[in-house]
């Protein structure tokens, strides 16, 4: 019986992460937003000291740079993105990984804090069949708001989806993937937990409980 393989995207599968190079493409064709820099510097620092919280952080720089795109817009926007992401930024081994995965006939899942906008063309480009991200919300004349659609897929709120979305699954193993320290509670809740690349943190935790570790590069 085949199982379920779930993936990270940001320095899992990819060697950095998207969010905030997107927020830079973005202002790049948005010039005005770059009025919002200085605030968005401050906030970020003010994160660093522990007086602003990363998720805070995160909404901010959506609100200020992306905030009020027409949907059809920040869509296209977002795909564009995504294309010259998948060409430049993946590891070495990612495509190799997925194809095991795919050829075995496991359900691949895309889990991810990448914003829907993001992560919907990505995981439509590598053949996932499941994406959890973080979505966007939409204004009542269907523009980006100033807020999210439901949590940031962060840590415990991404563990939570995956166990939502697979809860009706039946499947002789799952294998899961990340480089960060904010998915341990993911690598060990699966069968097989692997840490791609991973930062320190990680690394140290890795090896006490015992999870394999892989370099994609």
């Amino acid at each position: 019986m085949s199982g379920i393989a779930i993936f990270d995207l940001d320095r899992t599968m990819t060697s950095r992460g998207c969010f905030t190079p997107f927020i830079f493409y973005v202002a790049k064709k948005r010039p005005s937003r770059f009025l919002s820099l200085p605030h968005i510097f401050f906030a970020v620092i003010a994160n660093t000291l522990g007086f602003y919280e990363r998720d805070d952080v995160k909404l901010l720089m959506w609100r200020k740079v992306v905030g009020g795109l027409p949907h059809e817009v920040a869509v296209a926007m977002g795909k564009t993105f995504t294309h010259n992401w998948v060409q430049n930024e993946l590891r070495n081994q990612t495509h190799a990984i997925i194809k095991k995965h795919r050829e075995a006939g496991d359900r691949l899942i895309l889990a991810t804090a990448a914003m829907d906008i993001i992560a919907d063309p990505f995981g439509q480009i590598l053949g996932f069949d499941e994406i959890i991200c973080t979505r966007t919300g939409w204004t009542a004349d269907n523009r980006v708001s100033g807020h999210f659609d439901g949590k940031n897929c962060y840590g415990e709120e991404k563990l939570r989806r995956v166990q939502l979305t697979t809860r009706d699954f039946t499947f002789s193993q799952s294998t899961a993937y990340s480089d960060h320290i904010t998915d341990l509670r993911l690598l060990l809740w699966a069968k097989n937990g692997v840490a791609v690349n991973p930062h320190h943190p990680l690394l140290d935790a890795a090896g006490r409980h015992g999870l394999r570790i892989e370099d994609w590069d």
